[in-house]
């Protein structure tokens, strides 16, 4: 029996019989193989995507197991997660050139091609995961899955301005949302006219049903009048239901670009203070806290003001003079308050940024700072500035308050005035004493949201504060520019160089001077020198990590920084001198950034590196809990999971930076013999370190002093080169220490 079944994007992909479900039971390697293919698809229609973005759309998969899907439902799904505006279709019908290229599969999901070219005599070129091409006769594509996927990139206008701030990123969030804010003046435009009920009622009841006694006629007005509050009570449930929705899209949409901004950031344009950063970054709740809050709901009834005074004016006449009179007195008050908090608020949020990089800088550290007794000094530091910030809150509070009492106060003086004015007018007979009563609650709820207008404008002000926070994480450089097409080649060979490249932490002190090297593939270099001679910055520059502050960085002589990042970091592996674990198990970290590495492959390089001595003896096994930073494990172990989880990935590229500084010299000696032996002879491996047992496994040194190559060349010769400079400092000295001690004897 034949069924259909559509996947998750509504796209009916294929008719399959229930046998063919069977799907679940395909490899990793089966994985892999689409996955490529994909890439190879999307580079083929000009868009670059590196092969683990595939990987990372079916472990986000959500809904039925991935894996039960047939091989073309999954193949749908990934280029749909890849490309949402995008389409996938099944090309049912004659495969022609304009269909070309596509992706097929065979009936029995056994084969995978990538459907290149038309032949002349009617067949079709294709070509197969290793690369090989091979013919496919009609009758053969006809009999299986022929996929047409295409990426629709929808290119920006010239004259579209590209978004580039926090404050165009929210406005292009409300403008998608736009829907949202024009059903909620909707529903704010039914409250206002259905909260005209009470007042109406209020003003029949004295007007008719009092003097005439018509009981019959109060019963009609007050169902009447029930009925509206009722009406009026579900739509406010609606508004807040229709904001609520509209408010988390947007959140979720924006922390996702904020966040995803973060990550993007160039490690070298990264603020000095990561604990002042992450205020920054928080600074996006305060927005959004502001989006989400009632402020929305003061915004949409602002405009009703003036009609619930054109309601007065019609009720009472002249009457409607007396909110009108106080409405711009009140506005007034709010922009009083709004200049005098301006002239805090910066302050206040630099100084909130401050606490919390001291909180976020204390817990990260409270090791070293309890281990040189510095308690005292951080507490002193966070007594200083919770009592500078408490300043500037009070300030900011207090102004708040004097303008909230004012207003208030003049909502009162309003009502004080409708009844007295109104008192004359019912004695003189212009208006009845239920108008009078009427026209008083309505000018309550006319100056109603006014009177909130002033705390809204002091949230608006913490919240343009924070806006300016989050500008200046959007204006830091990122990894890609969105600007320019990123290159993804097709193969990496490990072809490393640097061109007159320079780089400096500070403007005033350069780390590295401008230096141009070349590392070959399958070179495998050793970097040694000093503390501070600049082994670490090199290597940086090397992997990518940072953009030269002059001269450029190539991989296989194309320039890094015009390279797609996933594609950089999937053949540049890099090894940090101090590993940083993250919260999690042992096997996340270890898999952290991988296309979905299989347990065998997981064990198999832990066996390599000797982290298969942690897995064995925990009862967990690669389920090992891990805290922050990989607390609970020593440095040599973490050490072992950077360099396992290099063995996983298999980079072309290996760039380590004391890479066992935390190991004995017996487990140094097993890990990096194992480590150089499972490596293929074409794999670059430069290799930073103070221990010159490891440059036994190097065939090229490079000595750094002061941000400068002094020596480059095979290990033996650079080492003579160096026992010979030495040898001549050490006579050099020794005779000028002879020539003092005779010039003054």
């Amino acid at each position: 029996m034949m069924t259909s079944k559509p996947t998750s994007t509504g796209i009916n992909v294929m008719n399959v019989s229930e046998e063919q479900l069977r799907e679940n039971e395909i490899s990793s390697n089966d994985d892999l193989e689409l996955n490529t293919l994909l890439a190879r698809l999307a580079r083929l229609q000009n868009v670059a995507m590196p092969l683990h973005r595939f990987s990372m759309a079916s472990e986000n998969f959500s809904g039925v197991n991935f894996m039960d899907l047939p091989r073309a439902a999954r193949a749908v799904e990934l280029w749909m997660n890849a490309f949402p505006s995008g389409k996938a279709y099944q090309q049912d019908e004659s495969l022609s050139r304009e269909h070309l290229p596509a992706l097929w599969i065979s009936k029995d999901y056994q084969s995978i091609k990538l459907i290149k070219g038309a032949m002349s005599h009617g067949g079709f070129l294709a070509e197969d995961f290793n690369g090989e091409v091979a013919e496919l006769d009609v009758d053969e594509v006809m009999d299986g899955y022929t996929l047409i996927l295409r990426p629709k990139i929808i290119e920006q206008k010239e004259s579209a301005r590209p978004i580039s701030s926090a404050r165009d990123w929210f406005l292009y969030a409300l403008r998608k949302k736009k829907s949202v804010f024009i059903e909620s003046i909707f529903a704010t435009a039914m409250m206002s006219v259905l909260a005209l009920a009470s007042s109406f009622y209020t003003m029949q009841v004295y007007d008719r049903v009092i003097p005439s006694q018509g009981y019959s006629t109060l019963t009609v007005l007050t169902v009447g009048v029930l009925v509206g509050v009722l009406l009026e009570l579900m739509m406010k449930q609606l508004r807040a239901f229709i904001v609520d929705r509209g408010c988390k899209a947007i959140d979720q949409e924006l922390s996702g670009v904020f966040f995803g901004q973060v990550l993007d950031i160039r490690m070298d344009a990264r603020p000095r203070s990561v604990g002042t950063f992450a205020g920054q970054i928080k600074n996006f709740e305060m927005v959004r806290n502001f989006m989400t809050s009632s402020t929305l709901f003061v915004l949409a009834d602002a405009p009703f003001v003036l009609f619930f005074i054109a309601v007065i004016f019609a009720v009472a006449g002249w009457l409607a003079l007396i909110p009108l009179l106080f409405l711009p007195v009140v506005i007034a008050i709010g922009l009083y308050a709004k200049w005098r908090i301006s002239r805090y608020s910066g302050e206040q949020m630099d100084g909130a940024n401050k606490k919390s990089g001291l909180l976020i800088e204390t817990i990260d550290g409270i090791e070293a700072i309890k281990s040189v007794g510095g308690e005292w000094k951080m507490l002193g530091r966070w007594n200083n500035l919770t009592k500078d910030l408490s300043e500037n809150e009070l300030k900011i509070r207090t102004s708040t308050m004097q303008a909230t009492s004012l207003t208030q106060s003049l909502q009162q003086l309003c009502y004080i005035a409708m009844i007295a004015a109104g008192a004359y007018a019912v004695t003189t007979g212009q208006i009845t004493q239920g108008a009078l009563i009427a026209c008083s609650i309505i000018s309550n709820r006319a100056l109603s949201p006014i009177g909130q207008i002033t705390g809204m404008i002091v949230q608006w002000q913490h919240a343009k504060e924070a806006l300016k926070g989050l500008d200046d994480i959007m204006a830091l450089e990122c990894d890609r520019d969105p600007t320019h097409d990123l290159v993804i080649p097709e193969t990496c060979w490990g072809n490393l160089s640097l061109d007159a490249a320079t780089f400096s932490y500070t403007d005033d002190v350069v780390a590295l001077a401008p230096l141009t090297l070349t590392i070959k593939p399958g070179e495998r270099v050793g970097i040694i020198g000093s503390v501070g001679s600049g082994k670490s910055t090199l290597i940086k520059l090397l992997s990518g990590l940072y953009k030269p502050s002059e001269g450029r960085s190539f991989l296989d002589g194309v320039d890094m920084m015009q390279m797609a990042p996933e594609f950089v970091r999937e053949h540049l592996g890099y090894l940090t001198q101090d590993v940083r674990l993250f919260h999690g198990t042992l096997r996340e970290n270890l898999v952290m950034g991988l296309p979905s590495p299989t347990d065998s492959q997981i064990l198999a390089a832990a066996a390599a590196t000797g982290l298969n001595v942690l897995i064995q003896s925990h009862p967990k096994g690669l389920g090992l809990p891990i805290m922050e930073g990989g607390r609970g494990l020593s440095g040599g172990q973490r050490q072992l999971v950077g360099l396992t989880r290099m063995l996983i990935a298999k980079p072309k590229v290996l760039i380590l930076d004391e890479p066992t500084a935390s190991m004995d010299n017996e487990l140094e000696a097993y890990v990096m013999q194992n480590l150089f032996a499972k490596l293929a002879p074409t794999t670059t491996i430069v290799l930073a370190t103070h221990k010159g047992s490891l440059l036994k496994l190097v065939n090229r040194v490079i000595v750094m002093a002061q941000g400068k190559v002094i020596a480059d060349g095979r290990p033996d010769d650079v080492m003579k080169k160096m026992t010979e400079t030495i040898k001549a400092r050490s006579q050099s000295v020794a005779k000028q220490k002879t020539d003092l001690e005779s010039g003054v004897s």
